[in-house]
């Protein structure tokens, strides 16, 4: 079967897109076998229902419909109505888009009249108002994507988007440019892929205020916070382990004063060892806190160095993620790593 007549203009009858009695008209395909009637007659329910939901006003609703029946059979007077709905729906780009396929099939279609063909073009012009458009400069053979959305051809005519940042992406015999443009409402600009100079992909610009911190960004951080807290530990135990055989000696010397002097008595061998021992501690005391300071400020340093991940998402991360607070004090040194979730 084929489907309904259409309406010539918008408004011109009671159903904007087609009119009721046009459901009656629907003829029989002579050259078709069988098999293909189930198809058909999936494709006219589901394209009635459209055209209910349509005349109630549930344009998202009917666009479904009418998808739904574009997969099952494509005939003009569907993509004139999907079309329809697309732009009663808001969806100017896709009924721009439907609108053109519904030319290029009407010639082919008998029953599609000059005054039909009339209205599409002049709902194409008043839709190209709302919308950007990109004139792409680029080999015949080049695989187009924008914004991810792969084009079914290499495009010969400006293709319409939404107003905003877009990047045109193009592939061809194994190399890849794309080019970001920003076409305003009404505007068209030019999109021009260069495949013989530049780097094999050029990636877009990076979205202002930042992304979400990488795997990387978190770990190489931590991994340096917590060495430094390390080094910052062992050097405290040093220095209190120092602290400590200092005044064991303090206590050696006002017990037996002059323990070193001659003659040598066994007791000065034990004070020169722990002597000795005060002076490692003290090294080791120092090394530590150097290890600590190295590893906290390189933690620091890649927290914000490191690259981020280009999504938007991090400014809704907050405060998330690890801190390393130093803590100082007369008698503590160290550090202390806060998480929050």
């Amino acid at each position: 079967m084929l489907f309904a007549c259409l309406s010539p203009m918008e408004g011109t009858m009671r159903r904007p897109y087609v009119h009721a009695a046009c459901l009656l008209t629907a003829l029989l395909f002579a050259s078709n076998a069988q098999a293909d009637d189930s198809r058909t007659a999936e494709a006219e329910a589901r394209f009635k229902e459209g055209l209910e939901l349509a005349d109630s006003g549930q344009f998202d609703a009917a666009r479904l419909k009418f998808l739904q029946a574009l997969q099952m059979k494509r005939v003009a007077s569907i993509l004139f109505n999907l079309a329809a709905a697309e732009m009663k729906g808001g969806h100017d780009v896709e009924a721009i888009e439907h609108y053109r396929a519904f030319l290029r099939l009407a010639p082919a279609d008998p029953r599609i009249t000059d005054a039909q063909t009339d209205a599409a073009k002049q709902r194409i012009a008043k839709l190209l108002g709302n919308v950007g458009q990109i004139e792409i400069d680029a080999p015949p053979e080049t695989k187009i994507t924008i914004d991810e959305r792969t084009l079914d051809e290499t495009p010969t005519e400006p293709v319409p988007v939404d107003a905003g940042k877009r990047v045109v992406k193009g592939t061809l015999n194994g190399k890849t440019v794309s080019v970001a443009v920003s076409p305003r409402a009404g505007e068209v600009v030019k999109a021009k892929l260069d495949f013989g100079a530049g780097e094999p992909f050029v990636s877009p610009p990076a979205e202002e205020g930042g992304g979400e911190r990488t795997t990387a960004g978190w770990v190489v951080p931590i991994g340096l916070g917590v060495v430094g807290v390390a080094g910052v530990v062992m050097g405290a135990a040093f220095a209190s382990a120092s602290n400590g055989s200092k005044d064991e000696l303090d206590r050696q010397l006002r017990a037996t004063p002059g323990v070193c002097a001659a003659p040598r008595v066994p007791e000065c061998a034990v004070y020169e060892e722990q002597v000795s021992t005060v002076k490692t501690q003290e090294t080791l005391a120092w090394v530590g806190y150097g290890v600590g300071a190295l590893g906290l400020g390189a933690a620091v340093a890649t927290f914000f160095l490191l690259p981020k991940a280009s999504s938007g998402s991090a400014a809704s991360s907050g405060t998330n993620g690890p801190r390393i607070v130093p803590v100082l004090g007369p008698r503590l040194t160290g550090a202390n790593v806060q998480l929050h979730f």
